[in-house]
Parts: structure tokens; sequence; C-alpha cells
């Protein structure tokens, strides 16, 4: 029993220790090594090696380092397929986020017909355009490529819980750093909550192409990304 005692005290005393240092010496591994790790996590190897390259190349245009997000739309939506990974400290964390319907004027979910759990495509056809069934071929769509994580700004409509009572920011503006996310600022495709998506392993409801998370989760998120982030939305099936 002493032996028992002894062993649990020496577990409460020395792995606060233990973990700091691991912390520390992370912050120091080469962009490899790091890249092992987060695939040990579980982050999936194909987004993650174009995360890492581009995160390599483009340093003078990614202002908040520490952070680095995927989007794997490869996934259902029932699953955490957002991550978010600490570069300096190595820890991970995964999110629910919803995808774009592409509903154009007639309420047809063209992205992601029978809600299906992903999107299987991110442009209208050009016939729609001609019928004005919606203001561009990207409307309601999920944007891929590679995002900047920009400022913050609070807006009542997508103000849910303590949300509603404050002015505190809840929702981040966005900047497309590809051709094929160039219209993320104008278009107002945004990072925010939504009613529509929950917390739990459920199949999502969708966007009008912003990538939305369940309420209650910004808190635990927006601070991390703000300024400058990088965000990586994988869609492959329209790459």
């Amino acid at each position: 029993m002493k032996k028992i005692i002894l062993l649990l005290l020496s577990v409460f005393i020395y792995s606060p220790l233990t973990l700091a240092e691991s912390l520390d010496e992370f912050s120091e591994l080469s962009l490899d090594e790091k890249y092992e790790h987060f695939a040990s996590l579980g982050v999936p190897r194909r987004p993650l090696t174009h995360t890492f390259k581009f995160y390599e190349k483009n340093d003078k245009i990614i202002y908040n380092k520490r952070y680095v997000s995927i989007a794997d739309y490869s996934q259902h939506s029932k699953n955490k397929r957002w991550y978010i990974m600490d570069m300096e400290t190595g820890l991970l964390q995964r999110e629910y986020v919803s995808h774009g319907s592409g509903r154009n004027r007639l309420g047809f979910p063209v992205a992601d017909i029978g809600h299906r759990g992903k999107p299987k495509r991110c442009r209208h056809s050009r016939f729609s355009r001609r019928l004005r069934l919606v203001p561009h071929r990207i409307w309601g769509m999920t944007r891929p490529g590679f995002i900047r994580v920009d400022g913050t700004y609070h807006s009542k409509k997508f103000a849910y819980g303590e949300y509603k009572k404050t002015k505190a920011p809840n929702a981040l503006l966005l900047t497309g750093l590809e051709r094929s996310s160039s219209d993320v600022r104008r278009n107002a495709v945004v990072i925010h909550e939504a009613w529509y998506v929950k917390d739990k392993r459920v199949k999502q409801g969708r966007s009008l192409g912003c990538p939305s998370v369940p309420q209650g989760r910004m808190p635990h998120i927006i601070d991390k990304i703000k300024g400058g982030s990088l965000f990586y939305s994988y869609v492959p099936q329209c790459m």
C-alpha cells in the first residue's frame, strides 16, 4: 500500500514539470518533426502535407504562426473534421465544422444534394448563373484552398448565449490566399457559431459557405486563431 501511495505522489508531483518540459521542447522541433507529431495524433497526412508546405513557403503573409488549422471536407460532417494545431506546444484541438449547401434561389442545395454529409461541388453551373438562380457561381459554396484568419468583430446575427448580452467578438474575418478562396472577404464568408451545427456526433446542418461551428465553441477558438493564422479548407472533390 505504501508503495502505491508513493507512486501516486510521484505522478502528481512530477507530471506537471515533465509536461512543461515536453511543451518547451516541442517548439524547438523541426517542421518535419512537427509534421510527424501531428500525423501521429490523427491529422490526415495529405492535407497536412499541403498545409505544412504552404506554411513554410509563405511565412511572410502568415502573421499568427502559432496556430495552423485544417478543415478536412473529405470527411463526413458527423466527424470533428476541423484540426487546430498549436505549433508551439504540439497540442491538437478538434472541432465540428459545417460546409456550404450551395443553395440556389429555388432552395436546392446544389453542393450537397441529399444532405450526404460532405460537399460534392464548389461551383454552380453556368446554366444556373444564366437563369439567375444564384448571384454568382460560388454562391453558398465552401471555398477550397488556403485562407488567412484575420480580425474579429461582433455580429448580432451570430450572437448566441453570452454573446447576446455583450458586444464581445464572436466572428472571424477571412482573407483568401489563393484564387479559389479569393472572394471570401467581399462575399462575407466568415467563421461563426450557428444553431444548425451541434457539438455532438451527428450529421451537421449546412451553411451558405461559412465554416460555422457549434454554439458555445467560439470562446475556445477565436483568441487562438485570430490575427493572421493559416486555415486550409481541404475539399479534394473540388480540386
